[in-house]
């Protein structure tokens, strides 16, 4: 490996305790498809990262749909930052990390 890079498995190491477990809201609508490929994506990555994840489908609320509609998906973060739209698993491992800080 080049000195001062790291793997993937180095960095994003599985957390050692509940305390260190990420929460995030996944903000979603049925028959978004790249609500179904965020959400594949934190399957793949939510016991390997020990998230914890609140799925919120929009229609559930008028305010929520006006809200996110135009954004979905959503991953909202405990630090109140969030990604939304094509989401890219290095953009979400690199917030999970600062969730996690």
């Amino acid at each position: 490996m080049i000195p001062g890079t790291f793997s993937i498995r180095e960095r994003y190491s599985p957390p050692n305790s509940i305390a260190s477990m990420v929460k995030l809201t996944f903000y979603y609508k049925e028959g978004c498809a790249l609500c179904d490929t965020a959400e594949e994506m934190l399957n793949g990555l939510s016991e390997k990262c020990g998230l914890e994840i609140a799925k919120v489908d929009i229609t559930s609320t008028d305010d929520l749909y006006e809200l996110y509609r135009f954004d979905i998906p959503v991953f909202e973060f405990g630090d109140g930052s969030a990604l939304h739209g094509r989401i890219r698993k290095k953009d979400l491992l690199e917030k999970i990390e600062q969730n996690r800080e």
